[in-house]
This record gives C-alpha cells, structure tokens and sequence, in this order.
C-alpha cells in the first residue's frame, strides 16, 4: 500500500528539479486516499458484520477484508450477481472463519446505497483452488450473491456460497 505524502511529494519534485535541470515542474495533486465503504455484508447467523470498499480501493485486498472481486456487479444492478471472497480458518484474516456452518434457507444481507438487499442461500458448493474461479450464475432471472472461502481442513478447495436475492 503506498501513501503519497506531502513530504515524499516534495522530495520527487526536488529530484525531478535536478534531472531536469529546472524548477518548473507541474505540481499536481496527490491522490486523496480517504476510504469509505461501498457497502456491508451482514450474516447474523455466523455473526459477520463487515465493511466492502471500492473495488479500486487500496482496502479492498483479501488480506485486510472481504473482497469484491472486479468482476462483480453491484446490489441494484438488474439481474446482477456481487462477487465477494475472504479468508476462513483461523487469525485475523478469517473475516468468513464460520462460513461452513451456513445452510441452504439462511439469510445473507448487503446494505449498499443506504438499502438493505437480503439474499437467501440456495447452494452450497466446493471448488478446486486453482487460480480461476468459476461462477454458476443459477437462474438468469434473479439477482445474486456468491461468496468464495477456503473449505475447511481442505487447502485445495473453494466453498462457494450461492444466494438469490429475495427482495429489496
């Protein structure tokens, strides 16, 4: 993660000067890198409550919260499918550690553009873990929601969580 300060700023506009041989560099702006979430998933029953940022967002990493994959669509996008992943297991990382205890039925929310999106479970699956990640769209009709963590006490697997979106 690279923050550009003030002070880092001044020193490449400073060396910029020297290569250059003058003092006329064109100043711009830093990158602002205040952070706000996009939106959050919430599962009551394995108690997840976890922010999801930007998928530009230097926060949106699999090693510091739960991911939105480039690929996903978001919420309110008709007939869209939010792609999201994170680490299970143990330690700090495991944002989805309970995410084998979910069972076809249970509700999954998304609070995004200050609405509540509530998704239903309807498949639960294992993967292979190897680089690509495959997406069962289910029925085209319905907007979803698919979750990827690592399968319990298997280090070459996926589980794939499936929802349907049920209302809005």
């Amino acid at each position: 993660m690279i923050k550009i300060t003030e002070e880092i700023l001044e020193v490449i506009l400073s060396i910029l000067t020297l290569v250059l041989g003058t003092n006329e560099v064109n100043y711009i702006e830093p990158i602002s890198y205040e952070e706000k979430e996009l939106m959050t998933l919430y599962i009551e029953k394995i108690n997840v409550n976890n922010k999801i940022y930007d998928k530009n967002s230097l926060l949106n990493d699999i090693d510091i919260n739960i991911m939105l994959l480039r690929e996903s669509d978001y919420p309110d996008e008709d007939k869209g499918t939010v792609l999201l992943g994170g680490h299970s297991g143990v330690g700090t990382k495991a944002y989805l550690k309970r995410m084998d205890e979910m069972s076809i039925g249970d509700e999954i929310k998304l609070y995004y553009k200050d609405k509540e999106y509530v998704y239903v479970v309807d498949n639960i699956s294992k993967d292979n873990k190897d680089g690509k990640i495959r997406v069962d769209y289910g029925l085209k009709d319905y907007n979803r929601l698919i979750i990827y963590t690592c399968y319990p006490n298997d280090k070459t697997s996926y589980l794939v969580l499936s929802a349907n979106m049920i209302f809005t």
